[in-house]
């Protein structure tokens, strides 16, 4: 898959821009603010999701518009699709999609076509804060292989949050605490089988290049221990048993103690088995990287086409051997891959192999 072409209109800084990248691999320099990672936003906004900011939608407007629009233009061979999303925030507050010039109902249609996975600055701390981002992380990876599953996790928590509301308003109302209850255990099981078998199979096919370590990837989760030594119809019964003896405990704590939403995603060194929480930033950033260079070949080997690849400021906290490795790992994906910087030459192992472009002011030019 490459992406041939990319349209922003009224987007962040953007008031209109127009990109024909002409490699898979693109270099975007340019100075703090000049609209580099508001790029990446754009692209992955294309994906099913909140992108990766997780903004909300009037965020994302240029100031004094009233709707924004992404345009996309991906060639398959031959073949090509055409993909969109955006708001009008003056009608509703909702996005939506097109592909191929046709309004999308449900977004699992785009998973289908078109993934894609990030790394940000802001995702260095992820071993190191809570772990709602560590999930949000590995669902991603998740729906690049299971495109259902970002079906499965919002029926999932939109029977959570009506649990938590009912609990607390109408708690004697068992029948429908006992209907939602059902929801949650039928959507938890698929979503936490779906990470199992994600995990399980990055294990058995780590990331092996040049000087990235090979990490060991896990999940602390109940529901997914159970679901090793047990049948999925099993483990529904299990968790609709504990959802309803739990019911007290719920609505004084005003939560649901137990369902896909409490899922921790974690790493360890394969060589040492030193926990991703316990190493240097510099090896966190190996860690992730690793992971997602790792993710890339499995979707493209499974499923024909690997997710796009966007890293925002990648070098940062890596040391030169890693930095070599990274750019040279990057040659051997076959899917569009855009990588920021402030400055260029950070980059120069890739001069002659990938466009290197110039952002200033919503502007995109070639460097």
């Amino acid at each position: 898959m490459r992406l041939t072409r990319l349209a922003l209109t009224d987007f962040r800084n953007y008031r209109y821009s127009v990109w024909k990248p002409e490699t898979n691999i693109s270099i975007l320099t340019g100075e703090n603010g000049s609209g580099k990672t508001n790029l990446l936003e754009a692209v992955s906004l294309l994906a099913p999701g909140r992108g990766l900011r997780n903004a909300p939608l009037q965020s994302l407007c240029r100031t004094e518009a009233s709707q924004w629009g992404v345009a996309a233009t991906l060639s398959h061979g031959l073949d090509q699709t055409l993909l969109g999303t955006g708001a009008d925030l003056s009608e509703n507050s909702r996005r939506s999609f097109r592909l191929d010039g046709a309004n999308v109902r449900s977004q699992a249609e785009i998973a289908q076509v078109f993934s894609c996975v990030w790394l940000t600055p802001q995702m260095d701390r992820l071993f190191l804060e809570g772990a709602s981002g560590r999930r949000r992380f590995l669902d991603r990876l998740v729906m690049a292989l299971t495109p259902d599953h970002a079906r499965q996790m919002a029926a999932h928590e939109r029977s959570v949050s009506s649990r938590n509301r009912l609990l607390a308003d109408r708690p004697n109302e068992t029948l429908w605490l006992a209907s939602l209850e059902d929801s949650i255990a039928r959507h938890a099981v698929a979503a936490c089988a779906a990470r199992l078998s994600l995990v399980e199979s990055m294990n058995v096919h780590p990331f092996s290049g040049g000087d990235f370590p090979q990490s060991i990837l896990s999940l602390n989760c109940d529901i997914t221990r159970k679901l090793m030594s047990a049948s999925a119809l099993q483990v529904e019964d299990w968790l609709r048993a504990k959802l309803r003896d739990s019911r007290t405990e719920d609505r004084t704590r005003g939560s649901t103690s137990v369902g896909a939403h409490k899922a921790d995603f974690l790493l360890s060194d394969a060589r040492t088995g030193r926990s991703a929480e316990l190493s240097s930033s510099g090896q966190q950033k190996a860690m992730l990287i690793g992971v997602v260079l790792s993710h890339a070949a499995l979707i493209e080997q499974s499923r024909g086409d690997a997710p796009v690849i966007l890293l925002d400021e990648p070098l940062l906290h890596l040391d030169e051997p890693r930095r070599d490795a990274l750019l040279v790992s990057l040659l051997n994906l076959n899917t569009p891959v855009l990588l920021t910087g402030t400055d260029a030459e950070p980059f120069s192992a890739l001069t002659g192999k990938a466009g290197f472009f110039n952002v200033q002011d919503g502007h995109i030019q070639p460097a």
